[in-house]
């Protein structure tokens, strides 16, 4: 089933290219690999400075690039014990202003600044009838009703998280820093940029529109360079420590480690096909619930168009490997402009 919808998503952009007359013997304009930009987007690890991986290639000085990503996800996860209980069901949209810009010597700075929705979202009817079709299991989902926002955990009777309405509001702004540390393709084949960020509490915690909390993270972002219609492969990894927030503070951890792997191909001119892996260690303790105290790993698949040059569309879908650690599953869409 998937990967027939994956076979009509490539026709469907062919026709697109094709209408639009752009040939084989088209060249893109920019042959940077670009990973997929994710990171998990469960309601309780979302709130958190995790960072999408970023271009191992910076910007030029003087070159700018604007984004609009939007992602929406949707959660049904639940676990219950003798002191705990946990119940996350709802939609979670996140829609995201990116700024990059190039600076001399190398580097670039930008900023990230989130609008966050919390509701009951409208994927939940088609989720159960693909579970139906492809004979996977609801895991509860048709015991409740569908579209609602109930995001919940207690312990030992005291509720530390209680979203049950719709929300929606400013999430936590990003700063961003990078620096290209590695750019010889002729000796050794990949390109290196070390990034950072800085998350700022700016959004509301009681509505899980952010944490509380001040995150900085620092990591490397690595790909091969070679052509763009040959395979290549991406990733990179690193750390993030996080001030004491104010979601479930005393179960909270300070340090959490994080990766991204990926590959990539230009199959038909100017679209790019990406299949990649995000994880993270866990982001809370002092529970045996799976959905906060485990590692996470999401799968992708995903298409770049540039429809323009140095202008990008990028679609992606994942859904989570080692299941409730992360959203059933996240659609993923950017428009990135050059300036």
């Amino acid at each position: 089933m998937r990967f027939t919808n994956f076979l009509r998503i490539r026709s469907f952009l062919y026709l697109v290219i094709l209408a639009s007359g752009i040939t084989h013997a088209d060249t893109p304009s920019a042959s940077a690999v670009r990973p997929l930009y994710s990171f998990n987007q469960s309601p309780l690890i979302q709130i958190y400075g995790l960072p999408t991986l970023g271009e191992a290639r910076l910007l030029a000085a003087g070159k700018a690039a604007l984004a609009l990503r939007l992602q929406i996800a949707n959660n049904f996860t639940g676990a219950q014990s003798a002191s705990e209980y946990l119940i996350l069901d709802g939609e979670t949209h996140r829609l995201t202003l990116n700024w990059r810009q190039g600076l001399s010597n190398g580097r670039e700075w930008g900023f990230e600044l989130p609008y966050v929705s919390h509701t009951g979202g409208f994927l939940d009817r088609y989720i159960e009838r693909f579970h139906d079709t492809s004979n996977l299991p609801q895991g509860g989902r048709t015991n409740i009703a569908r579209h609602q926002t109930n995001y919940r955990y207690s312990r030992n009777g005291v509720d530390l998280v209680n979203v049950n309405r719709a929300v929606k509001g400013m999430g936590d702004l990003r700063l961003l820093a990078a620096e290209q540390i590695g750019k010889d393709a002729k000796h050794t084949g990949y390109t290196t940029a070390l990034r950072a960020s800085l998350k700022l509490p700016t959004g509301k915690e009681s509505e899980l529109l952010g944490s509380g909390s001040t995150d900085l993270a620092l990591w490397l972002s690595l790909a091969t360079t070679r052509p763009p219609d040959k395979w290549n492969l991406y990733g990179g990894g690193g750390m993030m420590w996080m001030s004491e927030g104010n979601v479930i503070p005393l179960q909270q951890r300070n340090l959490v480690g994080f990766g991204t792997f990926g590959i990539s191909q230009m199959f038909i001119p100017r679209v790019t096909v990406n299949a990649q892996l995000d994880m993270h260690s866990t982001f809370y303790d002092r529970t045996h619930f799976r959905q906060l105290n485990s590692y996470s790993v999401q799968g992708l698949a995903g298409v770049n168009w540039e429809f323009a040059p140095r202008k990008f569309l990028e679609f992606s879908m994942s859904e989570d490997l080692i299941v409730d650690t992360s959203s059933d599953v996240v659609f993923n869409l950017s428009l990135i402009l050059p300036f």
